[in-house]
């Protein structure tokens, strides 16, 4: 009895050992869930390393990998779970995290979502400070974020909406209509074919490439933005307005009025209505 009861007892404290050792804010995940092939992701999460690929697949694989450590002196109590539900032929993921209190000491959280899921497949995503590199998805992408970068690459859906604080956006591909608000982030998108464009930025840099649709409406709005708008195929009509900002545009443009507070160019073979404002930013067109 003697020996059984010494044995229980250290049994007992290396369970508790190994329970105290545990990391609440830790979590993995490696599972298939079903979703429509046309049907809509709903991910909100914070601080994540996000990877979203489509591809010929039939149904969705999330991976889930988050470490958080912490040393030194601490009284936070720390929960992570990603609640994840099917509905209506979509897929909802949804992080529930709860922190609180105090560390003095250092502080890490590795932390990445890495999905696949069907090519015709739309996203709808929260975040915040999350990075995000989306591969090869061609539904709708609606995109909120607050410090995060945002990089589309082969994205063939036509209907773009990302809003952005201070991160950035790089973009390649992609028609239809694209939305874009910013703070003071950067937007880089490139080989465009989009009918309806509208950006709204800052203090901003922003490089739009696109192809101009005859009757499709481009307006751009930046305070102290530089913009560079390059004309991969198309025309129309470009008008500017601006405080002290800095115009250009290369000998592909023909230019039809100018004061000090507006500039109107011509670029022939097109329809398209283009619309820049300005104040002490720099504005430049070329034709690729």
């Amino acid at each position: 009895m003697k020996t059984r009861l010494t044995l229980g007892i250290v049994c007992l404290s290396l369970l508790s050992i190994t329970a105290f050792a545990q990391e609440d804010g830790d979590y993995q995940l490696d599972k298939v869930f079903s979703m429509d092939s046309d049907g809509t992701l709903y991910l909100r999460s914070e601080d994540a390393n996000v990877r979203i690929t489509g591809s010929d697949r039939s149904d969705v694989r999330v991976v889930i990998d988050r470490i958080e450590e912490i040393r030194g002196a601490s009284s936070r109590k720390r929960s992570y779970e990603m609640e994840i539900e099917e509905k209506g032929g979509d897929l909802y993921m949804t992080e529930k995290k709860r922190s609180s209190g105090w560390n003095v000491g250092y502080y890490r959280l590795d932390y990445d979502i890495t999905i696949e899921l069907p090519m015709n497949a739309s996203l709808k995503i929260d975040g915040e400070d999350d990075d995000y590199l989306i591969k090869s998805v061609n539904g709708s992408i609606r995109l909120q974020t607050e410090d995060g970068d945002v990089e589309l690459v082969s994205c063939n859906g036509d209907d773009f909406e990302i809003e952005l604080e201070d991160g950035d956006l790089r973009m390649d591909g992609g028609k239809g209509s694209l939305y874009l608000n910013m703070e003071d982030g950067d937007a880089d998108v490139r080989n465009g074919n989009f009918d309806k464009v509208e950006v709204r930025t800052e203090d901003g840099d922003v490089i739009l490439e696109t192809a101009l649709i005859d009757d499709g409406v481009y307006d751009i709005d930046g305070e102290d933005a530089t913009v560079e708008l390059v004309v991969l195929n198309g025309g129309g009509e470009f008008n500017i307005t601006k405080d002290d900002a800095r115009v250009s545009a290369t000998r592909d443009f023909e230019l039809m009025r100018e004061t000090d507070s507006r500039v109107s160019y011509k670029l022939k073979a097109g329809d398209a209505d283009v619309r820049i404002r300005t104040n002490d930013g720099r504005v430049r067109l070329s034709k690729n």
